[in-house]
């Protein structure tokens, strides 16, 4: 089911339906998140929800905070522009910033929600579903798509359009990253060797914890369907957690991908932060709700007011912003060390 989010299936216990219906019996893959869809809440702005991060400040960090899309940078690489009559639709996570990157972006005539790199772009994807008049509109030769993107019927359109559809290798991890990007520069005719310098360019480190690292726990949040989810080892926030000088308190107390969210796991993990995507935030009335959910109130995290909110469309999407957004949350991480 190409039009999930994270997913290769919805989830991994059950259908979907069943599975929210049931979601306190069922152990979920780092590989098995929908999108939360935007909500009410995203718009009623309660008091308590974050403001936005001053990022790179020197100051200390006022909590809770947020860290949108455009407070994140891409990457700085240019390669040289790729000659070809190609039309692009970069419809995979984040795709159209690296093929922008690897020569390709005049070739570019639409792209999803989650790149923001080429300007007067249309976007065609709302919730990484194809709005098919648009898409077929731009007349594409070559479109690009993954795992998270859909519905089939639209992708099956495109093809019957004469498109030519890839399916680019998922991105679950920064370990992944190196394979999404030789499979774009295959797909648009980037050379191997500018291939390996944007991977090389995109590379973060991964420094071991120290005893004093702050401990955090990724909560993955859909109010309206009950779902709220603790992230353990083997998920991209585990990944971007420990990349960016972290403890995955999840993965420390033994979790693996993402398990339905009990007071007595959250606080014996007792995280210092707790990491979220703002709309699943929104999804629950905001920091005030998200208090009120199993075990936050008990932790370290909610007594204090850490929580941080990351864009939904760049959290983990492990693309041209991915370094920026680990130098944002070492920077947050930083400033809480504990004794």
């Amino acid at each position: 089911m190409r039009h999930t989010l994270w997913v290769r299936i919805w989830f991994s216990c059950i259908a979907l339906a069943a599975t929210i219906a049931t979601v306190s019996a069922c152990e979920f893959s780092s590989t098995s998140l929908p999108m939360p869809e935007p909500s009410a809440a995203s718009s009623a702005n309660p008091s308590s929800d974050p403001s936005e991060l001053s990022l790179n400040s020197g100051q200390r960090t006022s909590w809770p905070v947020t860290i949108g899309i455009q407070q994140l940078t891409p990457i700085d690489f240019v390669s040289d522009p790729i000659d070809s009559d190609q039309r692009i639709l970069a419809l995979a996570a984040g795709s159209a910033e690296l093929v922008d990157m690897l020569g390709a972006g005049e070739q570019i005539v639409g792209q999803d929600e989650t790149s923001q790199r080429r300007t007067g772009v249309p976007v065609v994807t709302l919730g990484h579903q194809i709005d098919i008049e648009k898409a077929l509109g731009v007349d594409p030769t070559l479109v690009l798509v993954d795992e998270l993107i859909g519905p089939p019927e639209a992708i099956d359109a495109l093809e019957q359009s004469g498109a030519d559809v890839v399916t680019v290798p998922p991105v679950w991890n920064l370990a992944d990253i190196p394979q999404r990007v030789a499979a774009l520069a295959d797909s648009v005719g980037a050379s191997d060797d500018v291939a390996a310098q944007l991977v090389s360019a995109l590379a973060v480190s991964d420094p071991a914890p120290a005893s004093t690292s702050p401990r955090v726990a990724f909560l993955y949040l859909r109010g309206p369907s009950a779902v709220y989810l603790l992230g353990g080892s083997d998920t991209g926030a585990d990944a971007l957690i420990k990349a960016a000088g972290g403890i995955d308190v999840g993965s420390e107390i033994g979790l693996k991908g993402f398990v339905p969210l009990t007071a007595e796991a959250l606080i014996e993990a007792d995280p210092d932060i707790v990491l979220v995507m703002t709309e699943g935030l929104a999804s629950v009335g905001g920091v005030d709700g998200l208090v009120k959910l199993p075990g936050v109130a008990q932790t370290d995290a909610g007594v204090q007011g850490r929580v941080i909110a990351v864009d939904d469309r760049v959290l983990l999407s492990f693309g041209a912003r991915t370094p920026s957004l680990v130098a944002a949350l070492r920077e947050i991480f930083g400033s809480v060390e504990r004794e």
